[in-house]
């Protein structure tokens, strides 16, 4: 990893007069990923975004620690304080955030678009921040305590539990994912064979599905459930369920204080 040298740019802090001092330390780190199958990003509270890269055999990160200071010297001190910890173990490998506890309240991570190869898992632990996805066609998992997330690829399965925000999921891959409060937008991808199983506990859900030859519908809402293919069509609330087929795909969507629209892609 290489660290550019600190810069410093003063600040009014507050409404006293008192002038404080702003440092940062730029990131710019490569991790080779040879002989790893699944990464777990572990960090503080900030958005992210990851995008895949088809040819890419790294994990390659950049950003910026920020920090505040009394001082030059302190909010030099302070911006180099925090550091990535990279570690490996066996097939999988962890970057995780290392800040130390009398620098917490003064130091703020920002990271730039962070790439991985597109086909390794990604999991993704994070406090409160918005994360999107983009390209990553291995499994997906994201655990967040507040953020909106957007998912764009997700082949190989995605999971997803935020405590509060919306969810964007455009995927071939079969899908759980759970938000306490927000709006959620689901689009089958491929052959439309992928299991989408949603819940929003204070929201409404929105999917539009590729294909309904085959389908196991297991819908709750607390407002309307309107579902419109070339197989079902109905408008109705509280509980619906039905079976397509061999109802071998799941469409298990629960949205106890929203709507529920379900629809065929206008495309096919």
């Amino acid at each position: 990893m290489r660290a550019l040298a600190p810069t410093l740019l003063a600040a009014s802090l507050g409404l006293a007069c008192v002038l404080g001092y702003r440092g940062a330390v730029e990131i710019e780190a490569v991790y080779p990923l040879e002989d790893v199958d699944a990464v777990r990003l572990r960090l503080p509270d900030s958005p992210l975004s990851v995008l895949g890269d088809p040819v890419g055999e790294a994990l390659v990160v950049s950003g910026a620690w920020y920090s505040v200071g009394g001082s030059q010297a302190s909010a030099a001190a302070n911006a180099e304080a925090g550091r990535l910890e990279f570690a490996r173990d066996g097939r999988f490998a962890e970057l995780a955030v290392i800040i130390p506890i009398t620098s917490r309240d003064v130091v703020d991570l920002e990271l730039d678009e962070v790439t991985i190869p597109a086909d390794r898992d990604l999991e993704i632990w994070n406090g409160v921040g918005d994360v999107e996805v983009a390209q990553v066609e291995g499994n997906i998992s994201i655990d967040l305590d507040a953020g909106h997330v957007s998912v764009f690829g997700g082949a190989e399965g995605i999971g997803i539990r935020t405590g509060a925000g919306d969810l964007e999921i455009v995927t071939t891959g079969n899908t759980e994912a759970h938000t306490g409060r927000g709006d959620v937008e689901l689009v089958q991808e491929g052959a439309g064979g992928n299991d989408l199983i949603v819940t929003t506990e204070s929201g409404s859900i929105d999917a539009v599905l590729r294909s309904d030859a085959n389908l196991d519908l297991a819908i709750v809402a607390g407002g309307d459930i309107r579902i419109q293919t070339r197989t079902v069509s109905t408008v109705t609330s509280g509980r619906f369920n039905r079976e397509v087929g061999n109802g071998n795909v799941k469409i298990w969507l629960k949205a106890p204080r929203g709507n529920v629209t379900i629809r065929l892609d206008e495309s096919l």
